[in-house]
């Protein structure tokens, strides 16, 4: 066994050639549900599903729950299939312990899920999760669904549209990222709402920009590109507009700082001739390609020096956000001032 990808997971599954063991986490939240999904109207259908089927929740569930029924017979059926949810084995080197002894012996009529869908698992940050993956890879299948690259989700759009009877192109699935973000399940149901409203059933960048709802991150970038431009009545229109939202103060200035990082990160690569594929891959920019292009756009006039300074103001910001008790938005309009000055 070992660790598979997206088309190996679905080959299996599609082809009932189940591992008995499988250990599936990423970033992608849409993907890791609908594979789930894909599991269930497989393995749990007909008569006897109530039988053959056993979900456990990480706040109840006990390993020993869990490994009792694993060894379980299905009844009028080819699996047991059980299913664990955010599990937390990093909490129980004894738990660890339970696994790698029931995997040593584990019967073929069973197949069993460990998903994590709240838990963010890093394998290159956590040396417990690296070791507690790899012995689902060698017992089983190991599956780490990442977020698509832009190119990939263009596509996706692209295919969803057509099944709604409608036209997407790619440079305008492109667009709707950018304003959206890269969430599958979002750019879903921003598309199936403007393929509803569409007259034409061609999307255009004017009908994305009518009806799309941008995220904070979109909406916040605007902010920054007016800033930028030294446009003082456009960057104040958009950070009144924020306020009058409810929006999150800290979540504006952390949107705002990270844009500046990652201007700060092209200019910085550009001078030393990287390439933003090679930013983005070193960054880990998948599937937010639109981010470099951005930045690299926008930080053609604002020198790495005014940068320096601005992220400089950007953190003194936060920790005045997070310590004190001034008024949060007045803290944003300074910031806004000062960066305007920075910048002019």
């Amino acid at each position: 066994m070992a660790r598979i990808n997206e088309a190996e997971l679905k080959e299996q599954i599609k082809s009932g050639s189940f591992s008995n063991v499988y250990f599936i986490f990423g970033e992608e939240n849409y993907l890791k549900e609908f594979y789930i999904k894909k599991f269930k109207s497989k393995l749990a259908n007909g008569a006897f599903a109530d039988f053959n089927f056993h979900q456990y929740d990480s706040k109840i569930a006990t390993i020993e729950d869990i490994l009792q029924d694993a060894q379980t017979l299905p009844m009028m059926s080819d699996y047991t299939f059980i299913l664990v949810c955010d599990y937390p084995l990093d909490k129980s080197s004894e738990d660890v312990t339970a696994l790698k002894e029931f995997f040593k012996d584990i019967p073929e009529t069973c197949v069993l899920v460990f998903w994590y869908d709240n838990i963010e698992i890093d394998l290159k940050k956590s040396a417990k999760w690296k070791s507690i993956e790899t012995v689902f890879a060698k017992a089983g299948s190991s599956v780490n669904l990442e977020k698509r690259t832009e190119g990939e989700l263009a596509k996706l759009l692209v295919s969803f549209a057509k099944k709604r009877e409608c036209t997407i192109d790619l440079n305008n699935a492109r667009y709707l990222i950018s304003l959206v973000g890269n969430d599958i399940q979002t750019l879903f149901n921003e598309l199936e709402k403007i393929c509803a409203f569409s007259k034409s059933k061609e999307i255009t960048k004017e009908e994305i920009d009518e009806l799309a709802v941008k995220s904070l991150q979109a909406r916040v970038y605007d902010l920054s590109k007016f800033i930028l431009s030294s446009n003082s009545d456009g960057a104040y229109n958009v950070l009144n507009a924020l306020f009058a939202q409810k929006e999150d103060p800290i979540s504006i200035l952390s949107v705002v700082s990270s844009y500046y990082v990652d201007m700060y990160r092209v200019k910085c690569a550009k001078s030393a001739n990287v390439s933003e594929f090679e930013i983005a891959q070193y960054y880990s920019y998948k599937g937010r390609d639109f981010i470099i292009r951005n930045a690299s756009r926008d930080c053609r006039n604002i020198s790495v020096e005014n940068l320096r300074e601005s992220i400089d103001v950007l953190q003194n910001t936060d920790e005045l956000m997070k310590s004190s008790s001034v008024d949060k938005n007045l803290l944003l309009e300074e910031t806004v001032a000062k960066l305007l000055i920075i910048g002019a």
